[in-house]
């Protein structure tokens, strides 16, 4: 089973930034959440805080890096702008998206440029906005182009196959075995404030994209702000990075059997939902929340914020910096993926540089392992029994594949 990591910060901030640049300032004032009726006949899976692994052995991951592609200069085609994610196909070869530059670059296994998909454009095949590179059942790549509001199809060698046009905004978007999508949808709504207001609602939709099944929404109301000037300004976007400046915010992974793992990350809690949308399991730990630094928030100016707000002048900005509202802890968890086991992969934390802290679950959802490792959990995913990540150095981007083992911690 194969779990895709998606950047939830800028998926969430690019969502927002598009909603927002179509009705002009606004600011957050108050926030509803409603939480999906509940399924009988869960089994739930309760870890506690320090759990010790059914045989008494914690295990761990030790990764080997054995391939990067990127460079800091020279061939163009191996050069990438400030945000990639990359999927790759059963023969291992590599589809990298370049946000910045509005193309996917293809890879042979042993890092070698094949060909370009795609251009910045409105035109078949063109992205005025692109995601991750995912396959449908007929092995036909489809990546969600929010901007043309649309689905794009291409073959492996690159060749447009098809479109389709897509409601709203809908990201992060995976079509199971049967032609249905998995997604977070972002769409405006009735506003207490008369000015402007979005549901973002995650579930399963069917062909014509009408929700079947929902696992989690909430309801944003936003009102103007009080002025025109740049303090007022500042405390607009401001109130845009505080929704995203280390909130808990819904993660999912759909698998090759179509389940869906999915959390809010408020708690400690990863739910399993059939391809019904059914929830079957839910996978849970007690923990020590983690506090936000100085260095987080430092982190999160320079390379979320920034990125996320550049539209804006200067000065709007660097006055915003003054206004962002910080948590006092992190959300329960970072991240997580599926092994091809089965085994859960959760991050718990993660800083660029600085390595991961990883929660480890088997099959069942039974803790097995807590550990530090210096790979990178920035899209992580496993395929073809290889770990694959995107990794950053000097604010340069690369793609890594890794040899990994599962083994077990010596005793201390």
């Amino acid at each position: 089973m194969t779990g895709m990591k998606f950047n939830v910060l800028a998926q969430v901030g690019l969502s927002l930034i598009a909603l927002i640049s179509s009705i002009g300032f606004c600011h957050e004032s108050l926030i509803f959440a409603s939480e999906p009726p509940q399924e009988t006949q869960v089994k739930i899976i309760s870890n506690p805080k320090h759990p010790a692994p059914p045989d008494g052995k914690k295990k761990r991951i030790i990764f080997e890096e054995e391939l990067t592609i990127g460079a800091v200069e020279g061939d163009e085609n191996y050069m990438f702008g400030d945000y990639i994610v990359f999927n790759t196909d059963d023969e291992g070869d590599f589809y990298i998206t370049d946000w910045d530059r509005k193309r996917i670059q293809k890879y042979s296994p042993d890092g070698e440029f094949l060909l370009t998909i795609g251009k910045r454009g409105q035109g078949p095949g063109e992205f005025g906005n692109l995601s991750i590179a995912r396959f449908d059942s007929r092995q036909l790549l489809y990546v969600t182009d929010i901007a043309n509001h649309r689905i794009n199809f291409f073959d492996k060698a690159g060749n447009f196959f098809e479109q389709i046009t897509i409601p709203d905004v809908f990201e992060n978007l995976y079509i199971n075995s049967k032609g249905q999508y998995i997604s977070s949808r972002s769409r405006f709504a009735e506003s207490e404030y008369g000015f402007s207001a979005f549901l973002l609602e995650w579930g399963i939709y069917d062909s014509q994209f009408k929700l079947i099944s929902e696992f989690y929404s909430e309801k944003r109301d936003r009102k103007p702000p009080e002025g025109q000037d740049v303090s007022s300004r500042a405390k607009f976007v401001a109130g845009i990075l505080s929704e995203l400046a280390f909130q808990p915010f819904p993660y999912y992974v759909v698998t090759d059997d179509d389940m869906v793992y999915f959390g809010t990350r408020e708690n400690y809690i990863v739910d399993v939902f059939s391809p019904a949308g059914e929830k079957v399991k839910s996978i849970r730990r007690d923990y020590d929340p983690i506090r936000v630094t100085d260095k987080d928030k430092e982190h999160f100016i320079i390379n979320v914020a920034e990125n996320l707000i550049r539209i804006y002048p200067e000065e709007v900005r660097k006055e915003a910096h003054k206004f962002i509202k910080y948590p006092k802890y992190k959300p329960a968890y970072s991240s997580f993926c599926l092994m091809e086991n089965g085994w859960l992969v959760v991050v718990v934390d993660s800083l660029p540089g600085e390595g991961s802290l990883i929660d480890l679950f088997d099959q069942e959802g039974v803790y097995v392992g807590h550990f530090k490792t210096d790979i990178p959990s920035e899209n992580l995913f496993f395929k073809n029994g290889r770990a694959y990540a995107v990794d950053e150095k000097d604010n340069y981007k690369f793609a890594k594949r890794y040899r990994f083992r599962i083994v077990e911690e010596e005793k201390r």
